[in-house]
């Protein structure tokens, strides 16, 4: 064991005396903390620090949420620092975030990779606006991709206006054909501000004709290119169909499979048999598509409507709103896939009440409506999954609704009265996304509500129709929607955090427990918690039994399926024997074939009971040893042998005393010995838990450790460089540690910093030392750059009891000394210079002995 001496107990640090950096005083503003980093980030590039602007940036990034331009900046930043591949990646992530973002997009073209590079200048090109001198660099890019031809042509103000570029020297002819057919001549135009070297450019200046005209290129008179022009909102000479009471539209554009799966669901019961069908082929590209439509509307199984050019979702449904002065209307997706009896109970459901304006059903993919985890994006199930869901929700929940701030335009149900009071979708949405929301807001406007029918479920494959161009179009129409809105993002953010839907999603899956072998992990919230995930995802990537984590919570039960699987939603108060029997019949009834316990002592005594009488194998999960060891509050006063060797009595006694226990101590001692004697097994999720347990719980049998290989990636830091405290999950104990570590440096004059990798307690109470920075959450696959980027020399846990696996993996990994404590006894042989800290030293003394360390020339772990 490593012995230390004590020091004073923590007081503030002065201004002056403050090592690695100075902030300026709105940093500690929680207020505006946020934007201050920013500041930072300007005063550090300003300094030619980008290493240190990394920093602020990087934090930036892991709060809140961070935008496009926060990315963007961390990828110039780490670009300058050298770091050329993480800037590519950052820059990707920008990209993927706002696509419509001007710097971002010039950022993308000029220094991105180049498949990032072509994205870019595609997405430039599809601007409303766009810039020159973008558009300039865009063409350039593509045709170093190999194009040979590019245009843009729009129609505005009774104009046909845009641009030419080509390959070659030749004129280049258009043809207009619309009611008549017009031709022109398009001659280089030598100065052309898109013409270079071997490529020629021309504007385009033409008077519009009154209706659509297709415009086809022609080059040696060979079609280069062809586009439909649209004269604006088209007038349809439709006639007027019979009143029906259910009309249900389909758009349709691509993906002949999913639009095809679509109408035989609704065929096959997905759709009442008095209701009307009716799709909108918008110019679909696909002839197999057009051709079975045809076929369809032949045999009289549907009513087709073609639009001459592609107009767009909500263009579309106008076209067929038109036609349907009476009864009520489903706007159907054509990859949504509707269960037999699904539309018709949208239909009873909307009778519930008269102000039901909107009804959205449950989905894999519905935005608030998605389950089983909400807000996301879902796996899409086979037809027959899709079908036993509906019964399940039908079963938990009946013809129950919640209000929702908007339906969901995948499968969304409008009543008459309120399609007559709000009107048609609106039409400036360009080809799709939000139109059904602004719809929804109007209604909701004119007192109607928007509600979840919670007994229906309806399959949604998702949008494939827009691919890499949706991100694009929800950016740009999402600005247009807040500007006419301005308090939907509050109203949808509150939604979202009060999740009122949760109980609903709840009710389902209590009726579908697990049929596959399944392990229990049980666990308390906090370090155990965050152990208990870690151990979920290992078993999940595992081909045995089914993880499910059945989280406590004072006296509430939260279960939740590793990887986004069932169950989401579901909880059970278990401080009544009634809540107590639901949790278990539930547990039992999902084929447990075993439970691993974390952190026991923390579960209540008559949880205990019951988990222990309902599986036949329970193991003590081994990787938080706090409950193994029966601990005391650490140790919080003054040192009494600061300059000896080793802990002193009152380290002794106030942290992890073997000696008199206090009553609370016996009691958790004698509970320890109840647990003990009823497990099986003790599992030990890491090598410091493996040789504490096969030293201290010789009666029980050990489980094997099995740990994936660890494939050494050794850095080459600085010497001098930063101490990374590694800390999964925030807890004040470590907090403390981690503030006389930054004291005790700077009372040896060490300039050395300590960086965080996770979230404390009180962040800014740590960063006011002035040599401590906390990152903020990290996930398990960026550790290795920021290793590298914050110039790691030395890792440290701060945590005394949990944690050591994510620390001496990344040790091992990346061939980095580390400061741990040690629970095995010595069992567990120092690699390296590593430094294994006395359990039972006080902060103070376990700072000095850190600081030490760090100053004494070291050899890598190995």
């Amino acid at each position: 064991m490593a012995t230390g001496e004590s020091g004073p107990p923590p007081r503030p640090i002065p201004t002056e005396t403050r090592a690695s950096w100075d902030p300026d005083p709105l940093f500690f503003d929680r207020r505006r903390h946020f934007e201050a980093l920013l500041k930072e980030v300007s005063k550090n590039l300003a300094d030619q620090r980008p290493e240190r602007a990394f920093a602020f940036i990087d934090r930036r990034c892991r709060l809140l949420a961070p935008s496009g331009h926060d990315f963007l900046l961390r990828a110039e930043i780490s670009r300058r620092a050298g770091f050329v591949t993480e800037g590519f990646r950052d820059l990707a992530r920008a990209l993927e975030l706002d696509p419509t973002d001007r710097p971002i997009l010039r950022a993308a073209l000029s220094q991105g990779e180049p498949a990032q590079k072509t994205l870019a200048a595609r997405l430039i090109l599809s601007e409303d606006e766009p810039d020159r001198t973008l558009v300039r660099a865009a063409v350039d890019r593509l045709f170093e991709d190999g194009e040979t031809f590019l245009f843009a042509l729009s129609r505005r103000d009774g104009a046909l206006s845009g641009w030419a570029a080509w390959n070659g020297a030749d004129d280049l002819r258009l043809s207009l054909a619309g009611a008549t057919e017009r031709q022109f001549t398009l001659a280089p135009v030598p100065d052309h501000w898109l013409a270079a070297e071997g490529r020629c450019a021309a504007t385009i200046q033409l008077d519009a004709a009154d209706g659509d005209e297709t415009a086809t290129f022609l080059r040696d008179e060979s079609p280069a290119a062809t586009e439909r022009i649209g004269a604006g909102r088209p007038v349809f000479a439709d006639p007027a169909l019979e009143p029906a009471a259910l009309t249900i539209i389909v758009p349709v554009y691509e993906d002949f499979d999913a639009t095809r799966a679509c109408f035989e669901a609704l065929w096959a019961g997905g759709a009442p048999e008095s209701a009307r069908l009716i799709a909108v082929d918008d110019a679909s590209p696909n002839s197999d598509l057009r051709d079975w439509l045809d076929a369809q509307a032949a045999a009289g199984r549907l009513l087709l409507l073609r639009n001459a050019s592609n107009l767009g979702f909500a263009v579309s449904v106008n076209r067929a709103l038109a036609l349907c002065p009476a009864g009520d209307v489903v706007l159907l997706n054509a990859d949504a896939f509707p269960p037999p009896g699904s539309l018709a109970r949208l239909a009873e459901i909307a009778r519930a009440a008269p102000d039901i304006g909107t009804l959205t059903p449950f989905s894999n993919n519905g935005e608030y409506a998605s389950f089983p985890t909400p807000n996301a994006v879902n796996p899409l199930p086979d037809a027959r999954e899709i079908a036993r869901i509906d019964t399940l929700a039908e079963k938990a929940n009946g013809y129950d609704f919640v209000d929702l701030p908007n339906g969901i335009g995948f499968c969304l149900y409008i009543t008459r009265a309120c399609l007559d009071a709000v009107g048609p979708l609106p039409e400036i949405y360009a080809r799709g996304y939000y139109e059904d929301v602004e719809f929804c807001l109007r209604a909701r406007e004119k007192g109607f509500r928007n509600v979840c029918a919670t007994g229906v479920y309806v399959g949604h494959a998702g949008s494939r129709s827009f691919r890499a161009e949706k991100r694009r179009l929800v950016m740009r129409n999402l600005a247009i929607l807040e500007r006419r809105f301005p308090q939907y993002h509050v109203h949808s953010a509150s939604f979202v955090e009060a999740d009122p839907l949760r109980r609903a999603r709840g009710a389902i899956e209590a009726l579908a427990p697990a049929t596959a072998e399944t392990v229990a992990l049980v666990c308390a919230g906090g370090a155990a918690q965050e152990l208990a995930w870690e151990r979920a995802e290992t078993l999940a990537a595992s081909a045995g039994p089914t993880p499910l984590i059945v989280a406590c919570l004072g006296a509430r039960a939260e279960l939740r399926g590793a990887s986004g699987a069932w169950p989401q939603s579901l909880s059970f108060v278990f401080d009544s024997p009634a809540g107590l029997r639901d949790l278990i019949t539930f547990l039992r009834s999902s084929n447990i074939v075993r439970i691993e316990l974390f952190d026991p002592l923390s579960l209540a005594p008559k949880l205990l009971l019951a988990l222990f009488r309902l599986a036949a194998r329970v193991e003590l999960a081994a990787g938080d040893l706090e409950w193994a060891i029966a601990l005391r509050r650490p140790f919080d006063g003054a040192c009494r042998a600061p300059d000896a060797p080793g802990p002193c009595p009152a380290c002794t006694e106030g942290a992890y005393s073997s000696g008199a226990a206090d009553d609370l101590r016996r009691r958790q001692l004698k509970r320890k010995r109840a647990i003990l004697s009823r497990a099986q097994a003790i599992l030990p999720l890491d090598r410091m838990a493996d040789r504490f347990a096969r030293h201290v719980f010789r009666e029980l049998q050990v489980a094997s450790l099995a740990e994936p290989p660890i494939l050494p990636a050794p850095l080459a830091p600085p010497a001098d460089g930063v101490l990374a405290a590694i800390l999964p999950a925030p807890d004040a104990i470590a907090d403390r540690l981690l503030i006389a570590i930054g004291r005790a440096l700077r009372e040896a004059g060490a300039e050395r910093r300590i960086v965080v990798f996770g979230a404390c307690v009180d962040d800014l109470a740590l960063m006011a030392s002035g040599n401590v920075f906390v990152a903020g959450g990290v996930k398990s696959d960026e550790y290795e750059r920021l290793l590298r980027q914050y110039e790691v020399s030395a890792l440290i846990s701060p945590h005394r009891t949990r944690f050591f696996g994510q620390i001496d993996r990344l040790s091992r990994a990346f061939a980095l000394p580390k400061a741990y404590f040690d629970f095995s006894f010595g069992k567990l042989a120092p690699q390296g210079s590593d430094l294994a800290l006395d359990p039972r030293l006080c902060d103070a003394k376990a700072a000095r002995v850190v600081a030490q360390w760090l100053e004494t020339p070291r050899v890598a772990s190995c």
